[in-house]
C-alpha cells in the first residue's frame, strides 16, 4: 500500500510539472508581445501537425524571409488566420506580394499586405496541446473537465474516510 501512494504521489509531481511546463510555453510569452494559436488543419505537417500549439511573434511584412513559417489573415475569408512558409517575398508599391504554401499542400496562395501591416512568425510549436484545448471546448470535453476530477475527489475522500486508523490493525490483533 506504501508503494501505491508512492508512485500515485510521484504520478502528482510528474503532472504537476508537466503543467507547469505548459504554462510556461503556452502562456508565459504572452508577457513577451507573443501568442498562442491552436492549428486546425494538416496543412503544414509534418512540420506543425493539427492540434499543434504555435507560438508566434508579430514582424512587419517585410522581415518575413523565404523558408520561414508565417501567421497571416486569410485574404479570402475575414476572422480566419493561416499558418503556412513563405515561397517568396517581394515589396511593390507600399505592399508585399506574398507566396506562401502548407508543407503538405499542393497549390500554392498569393496574397499581399501593407508594407506597414502585421503578419506574425512561428517562434516555436507544442504538439498536441492544442488538441486538448479543443476537446474542451465541447460539450464532452466540458462534463469531463468537471465529471473526472469531482470523482477523483469522490473517491480519495471515501478512501480518507473508511481506512482504518494507524493503530487500528494493531489493537485487533491483540
Amino acid at each position: 500500500m506504501r508503494a501505491l501512494g508512492l508512485a500515485a504521489r510521484a504520478l502528482g509531481w510528474a503532472a504537476a510539472g508537466l503543467a507547469i511546463g505548459l504554462v510556461l510555453a503556452i502562456v508565459a510569452p504572452l508577457a513577451l508581445g507573443q501568442r498562442p494559436y491552436t492549428v486546425l488543419s494538416g496543412s503544414m505537417e509534418p512540420a506543425i501537425g493539427t492540434g499543434d500549439v504555435v507560438i508566434v511573434k508579430r514582424i512587419s511584412p517585410l522581415q518575413a524571409r523565404a523558408g520561414e513559417v508565417v501567421t497571416f489573415s486569410d485574404p479570402d475569408r475575414t476572422g480566419r488566420l493561416i499558418t503556412h512558409r513563405v515561397r517568396s517575398a517581394q515589396r511593390r508599391a507600399g505592399h508585399v506580394s506574398f507566396v506562401t504554401r502548407g508543407d503538405a499542400n499542393n497549390a500554392a496562395e498569393t496574397w499581399r499586405v501593407a508594407e506597414d501591416g502585421v503578419i506574425s512568425r512561428v517562434q516555436y510549436r507544442v504538439p498536441e496541446v492544442g488538441r486538448l484545448a479543443l476537446l474542451i471546448r465541447t460539450r464532452t470535453g466540458m462534463l469531463l473537465l468537471v465529471l473526472v476530477p469531482a470523482l477523483l475527489l469522490g473517491v480519495h475522500e471515501l478512501h480518507r474516510i473508511w481506512r482504518p486508523a494507524n493503530g487500528a490493525q494493531g489493537e485487533a490483533a491483540a
